[in-house]
């Protein structure tokens, strides 16, 4: 079954906010690692991540 670029955008980010180290003040926020990563504008990341929450 294919994922939808929604989906993987917001299974990215989930990986990257398990990954982050807010201990040691890394410099990007998952947001911006999952941006950069789609070569989307954060705006649209943080769009996706908010629709997907809400479609559980």
């Amino acid at each position: 079954m294919a994922q939808t670029r929604e989906r993987r955008i917001f299974l990215a980010w989930k990986a990257a906010k398990a990954r982050h180290d807010y201990g040691r003040g890394e410099i990007h926020n998952p947001l911006m690692k999952v941006a950069r990563r789609f070569g989307l504008p954060i705006r649209e990341v943080r769009e996706v991540i908010e629709t997907q929450r809400g479609a559980k």
